[in-house]
């Protein structure tokens, strides 16, 4: 993560080619009629409409609505290609107040104005929060959401399986090629894994695991490392296990894709802190036999990954971004929400109370009765701050399914899929007038 001083270059290098992120500000300050104190309109309550994901936001909505009858929550949950939605909403001045967005697309949403600066409602909450979560929502100086959530990776492995064909919990991803090649030649109908052509996440964190990212700031210009010595070094472990048919590929949180799971056709997930959760809803009959383990690691390493961060951001065209922040920082900060975030909405906490929260170190019936948090706990302290978030994520992770769809395929190679990646994320930059150093 960056630094608050690189956080200060970031926004300079984000601005080159658009507008000025006091522009952004004064352009995205939302509009509105006259408010009573405390934000809310002299003709009645505040209506902020908010869209998430998280488990469990329905009640939480619904425990803030009972508490503050001049602010009410409306929620829509969000489901299938809700995100791409938001966007094409904000610009048609039709979006939501709030919506839970990664913190990979933020510097989208600033550079195109379709979020507002919040500084001065949630500042006063900083100290709640780590300092890379925290970082991941501010740019030169100004705030633009309240951190929710991080997600350092782990792995979670099916015991009954792999004690049945006597095979050891994999700790390095040398082990786990070999734990891939035993169980298929024990049962040609187990794998060690799934391959989803569609799901980043889980290539970032072991991109980030090898101590890469996707971007880089060489003095005022961009890098970009879609294709980097770590991003190659991910594609050889994957290629190696798809040519071997180690690997289902489904596309995760397709039926087809749960449907493995549960006929126990996979034996291991690797994932972030937030998938637990998912699992368990998606699973549930294979309760019992499923526990967390490290994420496996590289030859002379400890590192682990993260898939990265969640915020929830006021959009442009809020109307009371003073009532959407305070509902936001009550969300995600408060003491009174800690225990759902973490044991119903499956959040690894990117707030102080959160960590000291005894709920994040509960055991979980569904793992065995063990305490799966503390293996993320100290994956989130194993992970390495080498990755930086850059202007145009979402074209790079478009990009990168894409190609991924065509190695699935069998018409190309995970390298030259990156290659291809590589070149079409270039070529975006330099089309939106930034700079890059090759």
């Amino acid at each position: 993560m960056l630094s608050r001083h690189r956080v200060r270059r970031w926004t300079a290098l984000l601005t080159t080619g658009f507008v000025a992120i006091a522009g952004l500000t004064a352009c995205s300050s939302g509009g509105g009629g006259e408010t009573a104190a405390g934000g809310a309109p002299a003709e009645g309550p505040v209506e902020i409409d908010f869209w998430g994901w998280v488990p469990g936001l329905e009640d939480l909505v619904e425990t803030w609505n009972t508490e503050n009858p001049d602010i009410q929550v409306s929620f829509h949950r969000m489901t299938g290609d809700d995100g791409q939605k938001v966007e094409a909403a904000v610009d048609a001045g039709t979006g939501p107040d709030l919506v839970q967005l990664s913190t990979h697309d933020l510097p989208d949403y600033v550079i195109n104005g379709r979020v507002q600066d919040i500084t001065e409602h949630v500042a006063e909450h900083e100290s709640n929060y780590t300092a890379q979560s925290w970082a991941s929502v501010s740019f030169d100086g100004r705030v633009y959401g309240v951190p929710q959530g991080i997600g350092p990776s782990g792995m979670m492995y099916r015991t009954d399986i792999l004690e049945e064909h006597g095979i050891p919990v994999p700790t390095t991803w040398d082990e786990y090629l070999e734990a891939a090649r035993a169980l298929q030649a024990a049962d040609p109908d187990v794998y060690i894994a799934n391959l989803s052509p569609g799901e980043i996440g889980q290539w970032v964190q072991e991109v980030q695991q090898a101590e890469g990212s996707w971007y880089g700031i060489d003095g005022d210009a961009w890098t970009v490392g879609v294709n980097d010595e770590a991003s190659m070094l991910v594609a050889e472990r994957w290629q190696t296990l798809l040519d071997e048919g180690l690997v289902t590929t489904e596309l995760m949180w397709t039926p087809e894709y749960w449907a493995r799971v549960n006929a126990g056709d996979i034996a291991t997930i690797s994932y972030a802190a937030w998938f637990p959760t998912a699992l368990a809803e998606n699973a549930a009959d294979t309760s019992g036999r499923w526990r967390v383990a490290a994420m496996p690691t590289n030859a002379g390493s400890d590192n682990q990954g993260d898939s990265g961060g969640a915020a929830v951001v006021v959009l442009d065209g809020a109307e009371s971004a003073a009532a959407a922040a305070e509902f936001a920082s009550w969300l995600n900060g408060s003491d009174e929400t800690q225990e759902a975030l973490i044991t119903e909405g499956g959040l690894f906490p990117s707030t102080v109370n959160g960590l000291d929260s005894p709920a994040l170190v509960e055991e979980q019936e569904f793992f065995g009765g063990q305490a799966i948090n503390e293996v993320f706990i100290e994956s989130a302290g194993n992970t390495p701050a080498t990755w930086t978030e850059g202007p145009n994520w979402g074209t790079a992770q478009t990009a990168v399914l894409d190609e991924f769809a065509e190695v699935v395929g069998g018409s190309q190679t995970f390298a030259e899929a990156l290659d291809n990646a590589q070149a079409a994320t270039v070529d975006d930059l330099e089309a939106r007038g930034l700079t890059v150093n090759e």
